[in-house]
C-alpha cells in the first residue's frame, strides 16, 4: 500500500509549456496526520526508464500527468517537472492550477522495513519516516498540510514581456522575473528606478491569479 504525505510546496517558476521547479516535499515538517519525513528519507525511487519521477493526478497511477527530475537536499525533495500538456486531462488540471483551484502537491511512497518510528516532537506523538521508496508526486486539491499549496502557476514569458514594455532589457526582465527588483545590481538608462519599482509592484498585483 502506498503512503501519502503533503509538505509545503514552493514553486519557483512555471511556464506555459507545463514546466516548473520547486519542492514536492519538505523535510522535518509535521503535517495534520502527524507524519514527518526526515532528511534523506527517500532511499530509492520507482522511476521511468530515463530516471525521472512520475507526476500523477490525485495519486491515481492510471492518470499520469508528466515526469520530473528530482533530488534531495537539506530542505526537501526538489523537482524540475514537466507536465504532458498533449494529454487533455493534464491540460484541464493545469488550468485548474493556474486558476488556484488545484493548489496542493503530495508525495506517494512505500515505507521500507523498519523505516519509521514514533516519537514525541513539539508535544505531539508523530510518525517519523526515515527510510522510504518514492513512487510519485501528485497534484491534489486538498492535503494533510494546509500550508502545502502551489504558490504560483503563471506564465513567466508574459511577465517578462510586460517588464520589457516598461523599458527593461531581455536580460533584466529575466532577472526580475526570477529574483525580483533587488536582483538587479544596477540599472542603466533614463527610467527612474523608484517609478519602475512602483510599476513592477503594480504589475505583479495585476498578474496575481
Amino acid at each position: 500500500m502506498m503512503d501519502r504525505i503533503v509538505a509545503p510546496i514552493e514553486i519557483k517558476s512555471a511556464d506555459d509549456d507545463g514546466t516548473f521547479t520547486g519542492y514536492a516535499a519538505v523535510f522535518g515538517n509535521i503535517d495534520l496526520g502527524y507524519d514527518v519525513i526526515e532528511p534523506g528519507a527517500f532511499k530509492s525511487a520507482k522511476t521511468t526508464r530515463d530516471g525521472m519521477l512520475r507526476i500523477a493526478i490525485g495519486h491515481n497511477l492510471t492518470q499520469l500527468a508528466g515526469k520530473a527530475k528530482f533530488e534531495q537536499d537539506d530542505h526537501g525533495l526538489r523537482v524540475e517537472a514537466k507536465l504532458s500538456l498533449g494529454v487533455s486531462y493534464v491540460r484541464d488540471n493545469y488550468q485548474l492550477m493556474k486558476d488556484g483551484v488545484l493548489d496542493g502537491l503530495s508525495v506517494g511512497f512505500n515505507i521500507l522495513r523498519d523505516g519509521a518510528d514514533y516519537e514525541e516532537r513539539s508535544g505531539k506523538h508523530v510518525r517519523v519516516i526515515k527510510a522510504a521508496e518514492l513512487w510519485e508526486f501528485s497534484l491534489v486539491p486538498f492535503g494533510m498540510n494546509p500550508a502545502a499549496l502551489v504558490d504560483s502557476v503563471k506564465s513567466i514569458r508574459d511577465f517578462e514581456a510586460q517588464l520589457r514594455s516598461l523599458g527593461y532589457s531581455q536580460t533584466e526582465a529575466k532577472a526580475l522575473a526570477s529574483g525580483g527588483f533587488k536582483s538587479l545590481a544596477h540599472r542603466d538608462g533614463d527610467l527612474d528606478s523608484g517609478t519602475l519599482e512602483d510599476a513592477l509592484s503594480n504589475l505583479r498585483q495585476s498578474l496575481t491569479w
